[in-house]
């Protein structure tokens, strides 16, 4: 009677155990993030966006720039994260093969004794007094070890379809790095040409400015005709506002290479360059059909879609494995506390064989459906082909464009230069006015930039050239991770692009010596060791300067600009006075600092402003 109640307290403990969890779960109702707690998020996003990084201590070179965007951008830290779960995940498809080894354990109380009665099946007669065989409360343990062949091959080509999405994980990864290095070069000389021209901008600025504001005077007190004056304003106006476009295009360049390099928004940095900046000319020496077969083998994309066609086939044989029989192996070691028993622990053995019909009917279509999806890859993979193929043809035509267009710039930047020189010697002589000198000087800012800006077009059109080839940019290994390491290891891979040697030279083995008839053996002598190639010396960086030509001469204290523009009017002008005016009719518009492809230059340009007073 003791046990029965016992087990009757238990069993009602155990349904009010399960109501009060029921009704704790019905409980749960929607709670909104509350504005202190996306404050303190947002505080916490702000620290961990730019913590651990490098201080910037100097001028930035263009590999330094590349090693911060690799270390610290954020796109790259993704996939790099990508790339060590795939791994995490492969380590852990591993243990999928191993057999099922489990450990159970459990208790049961009934609410009253597990009774029975006995029928005699010969005579039919029930006994009277009923029997017990099981305990009220009892415990139970096992520990049961299984292996099921179908799933270990499921599982093996389970395990090697994860490596080879660990596989495609660094692909892209190196996918992500040759766009970032390829965005961070073409920012850079941007950035360079930005920080070039803006010390020139800015007194050319100034002046226009003075020279409208006393033209604004001569017109009001109507010193000179109306026409005249409003003319000389108008021309003034249209320089100061391709001026002022050119420097606020400018601005965004820095900011653009500072997101990529994951500095804080508004951080300064200066920018330094190589001692041959615009002279050192990349090159590409290797023929078209080498660059084929370069991009066909390195290509990330390619190789991802080789890794993809692995895995298609690899579902294909997993489809055709779950069509066979399961066969499963099982032991066991068990353990029940049932008083009633003669042997509460035990161990058994068994084996089962298992096959579902209905994967008679389902095959085909699982293979159909497997077999599709292999084809699909190759069809994917085919297409990728094709289009890298595109891209290494049309990047060398891009190429070949921008280093003809760099070319045209930098003789039209002599031409202004030349033409600037002349006018401020003319213009110490009284002979030329203030129009003349801003407009002479605005045209060879914007000459300058435009020579700038086609060697930024001619660098980008290599590294296209580069990133179509799918050459990395960092070594396989390097001796560590720092800024410093990592800007030495990518400087000396860019010198070798800047040089057109994108493959390293392979060694020529050294010819076979011939056997000498000699009756005594005689020892040959070692050959000599071939030098070994060192790495060219990256040149030194030194800090961008202003450019000289472009800053106008100041005027004497004394002269009047405007009246000097408005009054004086030579009465037979020379011979030579109109070469400026249609020199600077030639005068490259402002570039756009975005990206775009290398084009053509136009065979006549707009002119920097109307024609002069």
């Amino acid at each position: 009677m003791r046990r029965r109640l016992r087990g009757g307290r238990h069993f009602q403990l155990a349904a009010l155990g399960l109501a009060l969890l029921s009704a704790s779960g019905c409980a749960i109702t929607p709670e909104p993030v509350t504005p202190e707690e996306r404050s303190a998020l947002i505080a916490a996003d702000r620290q961990a966006l730019f913590r651990n990084q490098e201080p910037v201590t100097g001028p930035i070179s263009l590999e330094e720039a590349m090693a911060r965007a690799i270390k610290y951008n954020l796109d790259y830290r993704l996939t790099a994260m990508d790339q060590a779960l795939q791994n995490r995940q492969l380590d852990l498809s591993r243990y999928d093969m191993l057999p099922r080894l489990v450990a159970a354990a459990g208790g049961t109380a009934r609410s009253n004794e597990n009774l029975s009665v006995t029928e005699n099946t010969r005579t039919g007669v029930k006994s009277t007094d009923p029997s017990i065989s099981q305990d009220q409360e009892r415990f139970t343990t096992d520990l049961t070890l299984s292996w099921n062949v179908l799933d270990f091959g499921v599982s093996y080509y389970q395990a090697r379809q994860q490596a080879d999405r660990a596989l495609i994980a660094d692909e892209r990864r190196r996918r992500v790095v040759h766009s970032v290095i390829q965005q961070v070069r073409a920012a850079y000389w941007q950035a360079v040409s930005a920080e070039r021209i803006e010390a020139a901008i800015i007194p050319i600025l100034a002046e226009t400015r003075q020279a409208l504001s006393d033209a604004r005077t001569v017109e009001e007190q109507r010193l000179r005709p109306p026409v005249e004056v409003l003319r000389y304003q108008k021309a003034l106006i249209e320089v100061m506002r391709q001026l002022e476009t050119v420097e606020q295009d400018l601005a965004i360049a820095k900011a653009q290479l500072r997101a990529l390099m994951n500095l804080p928004p508004g951080q300064p940095f200066t920018l330094a360059l190589p001692a041959g900046f615009r002279r050192d000319v990349p090159q590409v020496r290797l023929a078209v059909e080498e660059m084929e077969a370069l991009a066909l083998n390195r290509r990330p994309e390619l190789r991802e879609e080789h890794y993809q066609r692995r895995i298609s086939a690899a579902e294909v044989r997993k489809s055709i494995l779950r069509l066979l029989p399961g066969l499963t192996f099982t032991g066991s070691a068990n353990f029940d506390s049932n008083s009633y028993l003669v042997n509460n622990s035990w161990a058994e053995a068994g084996l089962r064989v298992s096959f579902n019909l209905l994967n008679l009917l389902t095959a085909p279509a699982s293979i159909g459906v497997a077999e599709a999806q292999q084809e699909l890859a190759e069809t994917r993979r085919l297409a990728l082909s094709m289009a890298a193929l595109t891209q290494v043809h049309v990047g060398y035509q891009q190429y070949q464009r921008a280093r003809q267009n760099f070319e045209q710039a930098e003789l039209l930047d002599s031409i202004e230069q030349r033409l600037y020189e002349n006018i401020r010697q003319a213009q110490a002589s009284q002979a030329q006015n203030v129009l003349e000198r801003v407009r002479a000087a605005a045209s060879a800012i914007l000459s300058e930039l435009a020579r700038d800006r086609a060697y930024a077009d001619l660098q980008a059109a290599a590294s296209n050239v580069i990133v179509s080839l799918g050459l990395d940019p960092l070594p396989a290994t390097v001796p560590s991770h720092d800024i410093k390491a990592l800007t030495e290891a990518l400087a000396a891979i860019n010198a070798d692009w800047q040089a057109g040697r994108f493959v390293p030279p392979v060694a020529e083995p050294a010819p076979a010596a011939a056997p000498v008839p000699a009756p005594a053996p005689v020892a040959l002598a070692e050959p000599p060791r071939p030098a070994v190639p060192t790495a060219p010396a990256v040149p030194a960086v030194q800090p961008v300067e202003a450019v000289p030509l472009a800053a106008p001469a100041a005027p004497e204290p004394a002269a009047d600009p405007v009246r000097e523009a408005v009054a004086a009017e030579p009465a037979s002008p020379e011979p030579a006075a109109p070469e400026p005016a249609a020199a600077v009719q030639a005068s490259a518009p402002p570039v756009e600092l975005a990206p775009r492809p290398v084009r053509a230059a136009g065979p006549s340009r707009k002119p920097l402003i109307a024609d002069p007073i």
